[in-house]
């Protein structure tokens, strides 16, 4: 007889606080065994930030990239389709003590060339700044009928954003402020 194991995405305290994380970015690698595929790993980034953060949060496309369509699409082809000056912006912002996290209504399956996107996107010399990246935990044609049918990506916004909220103090508010393109991010 074969016991099921029961899977969480949140790790217990003791196991959180074994792992040594260090200040900004950790990667952490999960493993699991697929009768499909074998054992598969899957990488990821954890961020540790002081309880005082001040975090500035950024919507993606048609934020950082010119267009939320094409966005997706031109770097794909190698296209440079960026807003002119946002890794120098976003630098400045976290020269002067603010955490960056980038926030967008993709599929998780899109994480990997979502985070190669942002750590690859260079300006006059300059890389952008590095920070979390979270991503909806839907499937791709969830996540675009969300954004394309319905027209309502704040959903998950504003899910995720009370979810990062709650670890902190109850009386720390991390959120400093927020870029987006769009009257849902504000709402957001």
């Amino acid at each position: 007889r074969r016991i099921k194991k029961r899977f969480t995405l949140r790790p217990a305290e003791r196991d959180a606080l074994r792992s040594r994380l260090r200040p900004g970015k950790n990667v952490v690698a999960f493993s699991f065994a697929s009768s499909l595929w074998g054992k598969q790993t899957v990488r990821a980034h954890l961020y540790l930030w002081s309880w005082q953060a001040k975090i500035v949060v950024s919507d993606v496309d048609g934020t950082i990239t010119k267009s939320d369509v094409i966005g997706h699409l031109a770097p794909m082809v190698g296209k440079d389709w960026n807003h002119a000056g946002i890794a120098s912006l976003y630098n400045r912002i976290r020269d002067n003590g603010f955490e960056l996290m980038f926030l967008s209504s993709r599929a998780v399956s899109q994480s990997a060339g979502t985070r190669r996107y942002l750590e690859k996107l260079t300006q006059d010399g300059e890389t952008l700044t590095q920070g979390p990246v979270m991503l909806a935990p839907d499937s791709l044609s969830t996540a675009l009928y969300r954004e394309v049918v319905v027209r309502r990506p704040q959903e998950f916004k504003m899910r995720c954003l009370r979810t990062i909220r709650d670890l902190f103090p109850e009386e720390w508010n991390p959120f400093y402020a927020g870029f987006g393109n769009r009257d849902t991010d504000v709402v957001s």
